[in-house]
Order: C-alpha cells, then sequence, then structure tokens
C-alpha cells in the first residue's frame, strides 16, 4: 500500500509554494529568510505576484489574524469570483485561521528543504538558479 502525500491547503500548488517563497526570499535579500511568518509570506505573493493591495498580520495577544488593504475590503465578502483570479485569491484567504497558516508554514519548510536538497538554495539564500527561475515546472505524469 503506497502513502499518499496530500498538500493541506486547498487553494496552493507546489508551483504556487515555490513562488512564495521565491518571492519572500528576494524580498528579504541578502538576509535569510527562514524565519518569516507565514502570513508575511503570503502577504508579499499576494501584492507581487497577484497584484492585490493586501496586508495579512497575526496580532494573537491583540486582535489575532487580521486582514487590511483595498483589495481585501472589495473583495473579503464576495460570493463568487473566477477559479484563481485576484479576487477569489482574496475570497480564499480570508476564512483562513492561525491554524490554516501553520499548515502553510509546514509547506513553506518543506519546500525549502526540497529547495537546499535542489541546489536553489546554500546558507539559506538564493542562488543564480532561485533567481534566475521565476517559475518551477513540474511535469504533469498523467498525460
Amino acid at each position: 500500500m503506497s502513502v499518499m502525500f496530500k498538500m493541506k491547503n486547498p487553494i496552493f500548488k507546489a508551483q504556487d509554494l515555490y513562488e512564495m517563497v521565491r518571492l519572500s526570499m528576494i524580498e528579504y535579500f541578502p538576509y535569510e529568510a527562514t524565519d518569516i511568518e507565514p502570513w508575511d509570506v503570503m502577504t508579499i505573493f499576494l501584492q507581487k505576484a497577484k497584484r492585490l493591495d493586501i496586508e495579512i498580520k497575526n496580532e494573537p495577544e491583540v486582535r489575532g489574524l487580521t486582514f487590511h488593504g483595498r483589495s481585501y475590503d472589495a473583495y473579503k465578502n464576495g460570493e463568487k469570483g473566477t477559479y484563481h483570479s485576484p479576487a477569489w485569491y482574496v475570497m480564499q484567504v480570508a476564512k483562513w485561521s492561525p491554524r490554516d497558516f501553520g499548515q502553510l508554514k509546514t509547506e513553506h519548510n518543506l519546500m525549502r528543504i526540497w529547495l537546499r536538497e535542489n541546489d536553489y538554495v546554500k546558507d539559506n539564500r538564493p542562488t543564480n538558479k532561485f533567481l534566475q527561475q521565476e517559475f518551477l515546472v513540474i511535469a504533469n505524469t498523467a498525460e
């Protein structure tokens, strides 16, 4: 019997995780980007890759998980959104809890391990390979 591992979050695929981690490492370059919280990584991804005006923060002692920005205000209560459109991303992420972000952090860490093992990252900093490869391409084995 084979063990099947599946992404814990229902929204993002491995290619998205690659882009999230890559953009956050570039944002913090030349500093190490291993301790960036998942809501910060998500904010960078939504702002840079999806061109959204949104900021996600977690202030557990004050208000907990909060969302701000024009895109959030415009899309947060939407009923529909074209699949994987900017509005759709905001509507999906706006439903997340700190637990969901905890699962995302686990997946970010797994992606970082893969990046180290495949020479995309060395000493917790991006290599030229990582800086130049904007997207991760994974062959579809079902075809």
